[in-house]
């Protein structure tokens, strides 16, 4: 059984330890079919680094952050395992989500301290080590001379080259521009 979890995270800042995680978003893949979509809204942690530029990249505000919209992160932590525990069985070694998403490192050292904050280490009996990661097949697509190089690699400017359309800085949006992504990469790499 083919299992992918296609995520993205919004933060206050950079650092995994410190920063507000924001919004969590994904979908969930299951043997080529989409069976569950999440978007989490989450309010700051007490003391977390909520920088006004990354809001301001994001559209928010930090009024909007107080809003009811925004769950406590310990109730969005609740949701989210219940949600991993609904498709893999964290005990089986085998039974895992492969991880995907542009640049997906960052969401997952954010998952990470996630969930370190509520106590638990073991973020991986639910996530795969290899990540499915379209930066790196697009730099690779690059050197092959395959793609072209572009004036950067970001999530935007390779929408605007594939023709996909984003609003950009939403992490469910980013979710679904980068799951777009990968099906076109595919299909050039079946070509």
């Amino acid at each position: 059984m083919n299992k992918i979890i296609f995520i993205d995270t919004e933060t206050g800042g950079v650092n995994p330890e410190k920063a507000a995680l924001i919004q969590l978003s994904g979908i969930i893949r299951i043997d080529k079919k989409d069976v569950e979509k999440f978007n989490f809204f989450i309010k700051p942690f007490e003391n977390s680094e909520v920088n006004e530029k990354a809001l301001e990249v994001q559209g928010r505000t930090l009024e909007e952050l107080k809003t009811e919209k925004y769950v406590e992160e310990k109730e969005v932590y609740k949701q989210f395992v219940n949600l991993l525990d609904k498709y893999v069985d964290k005990y089986d070694k085998k039974d895992k989500f492969i991880v995907a998403g542009y640049n997906v490192r960052f969401d997952v050292d954010m998952l990470k301290a996630f969930f370190q904050r509520h106590g638990n280490n073991f973020l991986f009996s639910y996530l795969d080590s290899s990540m499915l990661d379209p930066l790196y097949s697009i730099r690779l697509l690059q050197v092959a001379g395959i793609l072209p190089v572009l004036e950067n690699n970001k999530l935007e400017t390779w929408c605007k080259h594939f023709g996909i359309e984003l609003k950009a800085h939403d992490s469910l949006e980013d979710v679904k521009a980068t799951k777009k992504i990968i099906g076109k990469l595919i299909e050039l790499i079946k070509k």
